[in-house]
């Protein structure tokens, strides 16, 4: 069984199976890429991004994604159809087996933060670890339980990981940004996963009127922020309350609450412009 679907069934090769029953794979070796896509209104949002990034991910592990997008599509609204659900996470697992390519999708488990959460903000640690290739989406079981870990002993939502410069470069499962006077800063894009939402929340903060620096923050630096939000595909764009024991008032912070409104007004026209496809 799947340790995070929260559907009735799954699909795997076009295939619709129930929850119970077993996929046969290992599917943390670090050999499987994945992406995790969610649905508002039975609309799977910035699935071509998704897609080419899926596509470039299994690259690096050496093979073409066997699935073109219309095939991968059809998987997906299939997928929705059966579990009935029109607001969830899609997670899409590319992986080999006996020299065959498979492609397995399904409703993950996932956390959407609370109203008070959005509005007050969250409480993130500091994690020192580097990730080896963070432009790729791979499973790795290690780095997930470390990291969860972490999270647990501190009492955090998320962890920021911090590189051996003790420069911030991203959160666990998250992109991070940081905001000085009227610039909003991140770090450089070869450092980190450069996540899709943090594509869009980019476009937000110019839609805002505010220039994005890709600009490492040091962990010494964190003092003088006056701002800090992660970005994800569950959370969208989510304020920062506290790193460790630093206070960062990010729920009240003007330049954070107007990134938050054009990150917003983003989705609702993808949406639009995408409900006949879909």
């Amino acid at each position: 069984m799947l340790d995070d679907n929260a559907g009735s069934y799954y699909i795997l090769n076009g295939n619709v199976a129930e929850a119970s029953v077993a996929v046969e794979a290992d599917l943390s070796s670090g050999r499987s890429a994945y992406e995790v896509i969610r649905v508002i209104r039975g609309i799977p949002l910035f699935y071509q991004d998704h897609y080419d990034r899926l596509a470039s991910t299994f690259m690096t592990i050496g093979k073409p994604l066997a699935a073109d997008t219309n095939r991968l599509k059809e998987y997906l609204k299939k997928l929705l159809e059966m579990n009935k659900s029109d607001f969830c996470n899609i997670k899409v697992i590319v992986f080999e087996k006996d020299g065959y390519q498979n492609v397995l999708s399904y409703i993950s488990k996932s956390y959407y933060p609370s109203e008070a959460e959005a509005d007050t903000g969250v409480r993130t640690g500091i994690f020192r670890l580097e990730r080896s290739n963070p432009n790729a989406k791979l499973l790795n079981r290690v780095y997930k339980d470390a990291v969860s870990a972490q999270i647990k002993e501190g009492g955090y939502f998320e962890v920021l990981l911090v590189d051996s410069h003790e420069r911030i470069t991203e959160g666990s499962r998250s992109n991070v940004f940081f905001v000085r006077k009227d610039r909003i800063l991140t770090a450089p894009g070869e450092h980190v996963l450069k996540g899709i939402t943090r594509k869009y929340v980019l476009e937000a903060c110019r839609n805002a009127g505010y220039e994005t620096v890709e600009e490492f923050i040091e962990t010494e630096g964190l003092s003088n922020v006056d701002g800090a939000f992660l970005s994800g595909t569950s959370i969208k764009v989510l304020p920062i309350a506290s790193i460790d024991e630093i206070a960062v008032h990010s729920s009240v912070n003007p330049v954070v609450t107007a990134v938050r409104r054009e990150y917003d007004l983003l989705l609702e026209k993808y949406i639009e412009a995408n409900a006949k496809i879909w």
